[in-house]
């Protein structure tokens, strides 16, 4: 799989089972490093599926996903709720062309601010966003064990 192979489109209600699967490959490996399920183990997804929020790359086989975004406005920026690529697919710059769609949808609907928040235990994550130009804002207590980092990337205007 490279990158001119693949495209991105909006998630159907037919794409539900695969969102799952999707987020429950990418995610259940940090439930032992940050004691508790990742937030995106726990959300609705039907909800997300309903507001025309996630967006998905589908994989070699029928009903899989190679990966998703969630993207949804919030105040003043494009808020990147939960970002995933499936392990099976990792390693072939998904997630940063993941990331790079979330930034045009940004930019088509006139925000040039991105933010999202990661948990602190998540260490290679926020090194991976810092690489991608995205920085700490703050940290907050998102509930008890659990919290967030806050990192925010300002979009270069064309």
């Amino acid at each position: 799989m490279t990158l001119d192979t693949f495209t991105i489109r909006l998630a159907t209600p037919d794409d539900y089972d695969a969102v799952v699967d999707c987020v429950q490959a990418a995610f259940t490996k940090w439930i032992d490093i940050i004691g508790m399920k990742p937030m995106a183990l726990t959300a609705d997804y039907h909800d997300f599926i309903n507001r025309h929020v996630i967006y998905v790359i589908d994989g070699h086989q029928t009903g899989e996903l190679a990966g998703l975004v969630i993207i949804y406005p919030v105040n003043d920026a494009l808020y990147v709720d939960t970002i995933g690529v499936n392990p099976a697919y990792q390693e072939h710059g998904l997630g940063r062309r993941l990331l790079t769609f979330a930034e045009e949808k940004a930019r088509e609907a006139g925000l040039n601010k991105m933010t999202l928040v990661t948990n602190a235990l998540q260490l290679s994550n926020q090194e991976y966003y810092r690489k991608n130009g995205y920085a700490e804002t703050h940290r907050e207590t998102l509930e008890p064990g659990r919290v967030g980092v806050w990192m925010a990337k300002t979009l270069a205007t064309e």
